[in-house]
Formats: C-alpha cells, structure tokens, sequence
C-alpha cells in the first residue's frame, strides 16, 4: 500500500475528514520531497501545496499546487474539513492557528502518533539505506587505527572521522524528533568528560566546546590507558544508523576489562530478546533486572538523576523513532523495525564503556547492520 494510502487508510479509522501535513520530514516522508508546505490528505485525495522551492523541479508523484499563503488552500479542497488531523507534537500551534482560520475547520486532532507508528516498520528500500550508513560506520570505526595519534585532542579525532564519513556518503544531518533535542556526529568522550551530563536525552553527554551546544567532545587530549567511546550517526540519503564502540591507547586496565565482561553480557541478553512479538516494555524491566543481578545498576545508562530511561530507539529519518525499549512502549517488536540498542555504563574511575549496534528485526532474529568488531578496540 502507497504511504499517502496508509494515512487515508488511518483517517477513515479515527473518523477525521483530512489530515494538514506540515513537518517538512513527514511531508518528505509520504511524497519524496522536502519542501515548505501543507500536504492535504483527505480519506480519497491528496494534494501538495508548495510555499517553498517553486523554481526547483519536484519529482514527486502526488499532484501538486504552488501557494504563497495558506488562503489559497482553501480553494482546492472541500468547503468544509470538519474534523483535520494534525500532528501536534512537532508543529507550532500558530500554524495550526493559522490554518485553522484560512480553512474554517471546526475541529482538528493530534495524528502524530500514528503517522510516527506509520513510520515505525521500514520498507526494504529504507532498510537498505540504513544499512549503507551502517557500512559507513563500519569504515568509520576502521579509520581511527589510521588517523589517530598520540597527543590527539577528543575534539581532533571527531573532525578526522566527521571528515572521512562525509567523504563516504555521510550528509552530516541528524535530525531528531523529541522537542528541544540536537545532535552531532559523535560523542567522543574519556575519563572525567564522560561523567559530563548534557541537556540532550541520551546517556552520554560530555562538556562540548562552547555553552551554545554543551555536548559532546571537548578540546582534552585523550590519554594513555583511560578508555574511551566513539559513538557515531552516519546519515546516508536521508536515514540515520547508530552504533558506539569502546577504545584505549596503550592498554585497558585489568578492573575496565572485568567490568566489559559484565556491559557485553548485558549487549547479549538485549540481543537475544530482539524478535519479532516481543514487547519492548517487558525486554526493558527484564534487562534491568539482569543488570541489576550483575550489581551495576548505579553505573548503567548515566549518573543519577539524569540516568536515561530507555535502553534502545528506533531510527530513520530520525535518530529517535520508534519503537523504545523503554518502559511505556508496548508495541510489539516486528520483521523490518529497526531498533539501535546501546548498554552503556558511565561513573568514577574507569568513565565510560559502550556498545551500540543498529538492528533489522528479521523473524528468525535481529540482523546487525553495523560490519564492525563488537570487541574492545586497543590503539
């Protein structure tokens, strides 16, 4: 079934008239282009209404009107929407303000969570793209035997990588679906840096260089025998994988190597819970209880108060789609999601262990589409 079809198909099961699409992603999403606009669905038509790029040829299938203000809509579309679907939990509310008094509609509801479950099971052509940003991660995580060197600020290792990445087919965009959340191509972060918390939604933080974007790698020269994390998002054509791995110059201590032992037992556990019907919810309160048996839960998934509470996210578009492993998500697990699963354990002294892989949910297991070493990595 054609996408623009799937969300029709939702509309006439919630009894709204139309739905106003106006995230530029989810526009991109349902048509295969990335423009300025409203995307009008109603439960038999569409129509792509373009404020921005008029000049630009477009490709898209779904037909197509150039607009300079939302009253020109009206035009083209029944004289009463009633009940419009919008997604309220990514669009400002003057848009939906807006549109509301050009089109006169008499009531509108939140399908943000429909269209995010819509997105949720990829189709073979998006799989396919995240598995080429997997390859690049892949190269990537291969690059630093050669270009790393003793005396290498975090910061320095992270322009190397960000520009090989980009060489390979890395766009360098990392787009996020949770309010007031950004991201960067990687958190490189040891010792002292790694137990910096940042306003991002993630385990890791680390100081950054400037307080207009306080995360991430800092200007710290990465130093002998303390272990350190690369965590990458490599984006290619517009679909984002996600993996993390763990490395040391010289040596690891003989204390971080017993305690890997326990953070890849934990990866494992997570793994062999990947399949499809399992319930994300019960995958989450089952690993904390392992964990918890290993006794580190005060290590696991950040420090304290801001210790994060999912273990896994989908990706896609977005860093952050669905599904969670976190408690709350109950969606089962099924063939095509793609979940990034990331244990990590942050605290004094040893700082920061990680290991994160992207996963296809096949029916016979999670297929990783990360082709690199999962094993501690000795520079």
């Amino acid at each position: 079934m054609e996408r623009i079809e799937k969300i029709s198909q939702v509309l006439k099961n919630k009894s709204i008239n139309s739905a106003f699409i106006l995230k530029p992603l989810n526009i991109f999403y349902f048509t295969g282009e990335l423009v300025n606009g409203v995307l009008y669905v109603s439960q038999d038509d569409a129509i792509l209404f373009v404020r921005r790029p008029k000049e630009r040829p477009l490709s898209t299938r779904t037909k197509t009107v150039f607009v300079d203000s939302f009253k020109e809509i009206k035009g083209y579309i029944s004289a009463s929407t009633g009940r419009a679907g919008f997604e309220l939990d990514s669009i400002p509310y003057n848009l939906v303000a807006k549109l509301s008094e050009a089109l006169e509609f008499r009531e509108f509801e939140d399908i943000s969570h429909e269209i995010r479950i819509l997105r949720m099971v990829k189709e073979p052509i998006e799989i396919e793209k995240i598995r080429k940003a997997g390859e690049i991660i892949g190269k990537t995580f291969s690059q630093v035997q050669e270009v790393f060197v003793e005396g290498m600020t975090e910061r320095e290792l992270l322009l190397e990588l960000d520009y090989y990445s980009r060489k390979n087919g890395n766009l360098a965009i990392y787009r996020m679906h949770s309010f007031g959340n950004e991201a960067s191509f990687s958190h490189i972060l040891q010792g002292e840096d790694a137990l910096v918390s940042s306003y991002l939604d993630a385990p890791t933080g680390g100081p950054g260089v400037s307080s207009a974007f306080p995360q991430g790698s800092s200007n710290k020269r990465i130093e002998k025998g303390k272990p350190f994390t690369i965590d990458v998002m490599v984006n290619f054509d517009g679909y984002v994988a996600d993996a993390t791995r763990t490395f040391a110059l010289g040596y690891f201590p003989e204390d971080f190597k017993v305690l890997w032992e326990k953070l890849n037992s934990v990866f494992r556990f997570l793994c062999e819970d990947l399949l499809s019907g399992r319930i994300p919810e019960e995958i989450y309160i089952k690993t904390l209880e392992y964990v918890s048996s290993l006794g580190v839960m005060d290590l696991f998934m950040g420090r304290g108060k801001d210790r994060v509470k999912f273990i896994g996210h989908g990706t896609g578009l977005e860093v952050d789609e669905y599904p969670f492993i976190a408690k709350g998500f109950k969606i089962p697990l099924s063939e095509n999601m793609i979940v990034a699963i990331e244990p990590k354990f942050v605290g004094e002294p040893f700082g920061i262990m990680g290991l994160e892989d992207t996963f296809v949910i096949n029916n016979d297991g999670p297929e990783s589409l990360i082709p690199f070493e999962s094993s501690l990595i000795l520079l």
